[in-house]
């Protein structure tokens, strides 16, 4: 039986190449395909003013990696938790399989990820507390003195690598409200990172414990990790990404 292909999308300021090691890992050593993109929201001018350009650039992505009957398993990162929630409606495979199509989203991998029901935003998730290393530049955030906020578990020489790697975000993105709860209707992962700066993890677990209570399947699993445990751990990563896939680890 074919393994699931791998969707990964970044979180807010992030490119693909934060996954590098992992990709090459589930590829080279476990023979999985591995795509991602850059979210619109990252780097654009001008910025999307929603999430209706971000939830489409990853349902495009879904419907390249189900192809002919794909399985998918959808791995999501911070703020790309929301648009995981909001674009993946309809595209499970129990929900495909109703309609006659075959594969589809068997699961949402969540890393130290919003999940945010519907009419919630990032920033109301943050109660509207805009963070001190928020720096807003017209209708972008540009991020400052987040070494220690996303890398805290990396040596020098990488944080200062991979800080000078982040771009421009979209404000409109962070403070658009949540539009469906994808992660009803497909069962759950989640890497809960305890040594995360930027979500901390009593954030992590109120949020999981919300959607558990509104019927979410989840199974979660614990990491002494930063906010960027693929970079930090990229080896546990890929094993909680195959686990989610479906291997027993």
């Amino acid at each position: 039986m074919s393994k699931p292909v791998i969707v990964a999308m970044p979180g807010a300021w992030h490119t693909p190449a934060v996954f590098s090691q992992v990709k090459t890992k589930l590829e080279q050593d476990h023979g999985y395909t591995f795509l991602s993109c850059k979210m619109p929201s990252v780097g654009s001018n001008p910025p999307p003013k929603d999430l209706s350009q971000d939830i489409q650039a990853l349902r495009d992505l879904v419907a390249q990696a189900i192809g002919s009957g794909n399985d998918v398993v959808v791995v999501s990162h911070s703020w790309s938790g929301i648009i995981a929630g909001c674009g993946l409606t309809g595209l499970g495979k129990k929900q495909r399989e109703k309609k006659g199509e075959k594969g589809g989203v068997v699961r949402i991998a969540f890393m130290c990820s919003f999940v945010a029901p519907v009419g919630v935003s990032l920033m109301d998730a943050l109660d509207q507390s805009v963070p001190d290393w928020w720096e807003f530049k017209g209708p972008v955030i540009h991020c400052k003195n987040v070494s220690d906020v996303f890398y805290n578990d990396l040596p020098d020489s990488d944080k200062k690598k991979y800080v000078s790697l982040l771009e421009t975000h979209s404000f409109g993105t962070q403070n658009t409200k949540a539009t469906a709860n994808a992660w009803l209707e497909i069962p759950n992962s989640y890497l809960l990172c305890e040594e995360d700066n930027a979500i901390p993890a009593v954030a992590q677990e109120a949020m999981v414990e919300q959607a558990k209570s509104m019927g979410a399947e989840f199974e979660v699993e614990r990491i002494k990790a930063s906010h960027s445990p693929f970079l930090s751990m990229p080896d546990e990563t890929v094993d909680f990404i195959r686990r989610a896939a479906g291997e027993k680890v």
